[in-house]
């Protein structure tokens, strides 16, 4: 089980799908700058929860969307070299189960 140190201020998935309204958003994305990648990580570190190397699961209320959208944009407009893409796809409420409230240990 990962410990969480005194510093981390990110909000857990539990909070993020405790929101109300807060839906799902996947973002995708393969940038083949490492320093690039890694600033476009910790940004999504802020949102949700990494579900694969270069795939993240976003809770989004209205008002975390729009600081979101807000910030994503940011990045893209930096001056970077090499190749990128970012998807974001908004998944279906009720096709993405919300993380669980508690752990279950048997």
């Amino acid at each position: 089980m990962k410990a969480e140190s005194q510093h981390d201020h990110r909000p857990s998935a539990n909070a993020l799908a405790a929101r109300p309204h807060a839906l799902p958003v996947y973002v995708a994305y393969d940038i083949s700058d490492r320093r690039r990648r890694n600033c476009l990580r910790r940004l999504l570190l802020g949102f949700g929860e990494p579900v694969q190397e270069s795939v993240f699961l976003c809770w989004l209320d209205a008002t975390r969307q729009q600081r979101f959208d807000r910030l994503l944009d940011t990045f893209r407009r930096l001056p970077h070299v090499g190749d990128e893409r970012i998807d974001c796809i908004r998944a279906r409420a009720d096709s993405v189960p919300p993380p669980a409230r508690e752990w279950v240990i048997e």
